[in-house]
Order: structure tokens, then sequence, then C-alpha cells
């Protein structure tokens, strides 16, 4: 188990990394990072690639287990959030610790690069709900029948509205 001073914790700072981190990829998990006061580690083992719970908590014990024994070499005063793919289960232990050492050694050169926000997909399904709030029923209406028209008969025109 890590000591409660080097685990990240809060939601803000999950988000925080996955929108505005720095990324390394590795076989095993994808590292993302970004400068703060002291070094925090953090786990994500998602249900999607991870269907049972039994599963996901033994690839974060694995982790944590190649992290503790590797605590020298943690780079100083970055938050650390490992997103774990599904081959780490079948991974030898010294290989899983030679690819975190690995990806620690490609820090400084990613944090040589500027930061690649991270794309979600919600974004534009977000924006089109929030112009169907403030817009009428009859309005979003009319919007919808002119892109239908010009998709219709102005195909060269379909791709000049919204």
């Amino acid at each position: 188990m890590l000591a409660q001073p080097d685990r990240l914790r809060r939601k803000r700072d999950f988000a925080l990394l996955s929108q505005k981190g720095r990324v390394v990829y590795a076989q095993e998990f994808t590292l993302r990072f970004r400068p703060s006061e002291t070094t925090k580690i953090g786990f994500v083992a998602s249900t999607k690639v991870f269907k049972r719970a039994n599963k996901r908590n033994r690839v974060k014990r694995r982790m944590r287990a190649a992290l503790r024994d590797l605590q020298t070499n943690w780079p100083e005063k970055l938050d650390l959030m490992f997103m774990i793919k599904a081959n780490v289960l079948d991974v030898d232990f010294a290989v899983l610790k030679q690819s975190i050492l690995h990806a620690f050694e490609k820090i400084p050169a990613a944090l040589a690069l500027p930061p690649t926000p991270r794309k979600t997909s919600k974004q534009s399904a977000k924006h089109q709900s929030f112009i169907k709030r403030r817009m009428s029923p009859l309005a979003w209406m009319g919007v919808m029948l002119i892109k239908l028209y010009q998709k219709r008969y102005h195909p060269i025109m379909a791709h000049f509205v919204m």
C-alpha cells in the first residue's frame, strides 16, 4: 500500500491529469503526469477493460507493489496517473518494473513538449444539447429543416452550416 501522502485522492486531481497532463505510453499502461509540489500517484483501472472488480483490484495491487519497489526512482514533484491496460495481468513482475522504469526515463523528453489536451467525444454532443436548450422547439426544428434542405439540394453549402 502506498502511504497516504503519496496517493492521488481527489477527483479534481484525476480530472486535471486526464485533461491537461502530458503522456508517456507503455505497453502495459499509459502514464499521465503534470508538475506539482510533491509526487503523488494514482491508478485508473476501467470497468471497460477489467469487467470484474477483483481483476481491477489485482492490477492496482500489482502496480502498487512494483512502484513500492522502485520508490527511489520516482520522479520528483510530479503527479502521476497510471491508466492500466489489460495485459498487466499477464506480464511478468520484473518486466512490469522495467516498463515503469522505462516510462520514468521518458518523462524529461515528454516535459519538453507542449501538453496535448485530451479530446472528448462528448464535447460536441454537449454543445448540441446546450443549443437545443437555449432555443425554442420551433426554432430548433427550423434549424434542422434548413440543414436538411442544404444537404439535399445544396451539397456544396452543407458543411458551412453549424
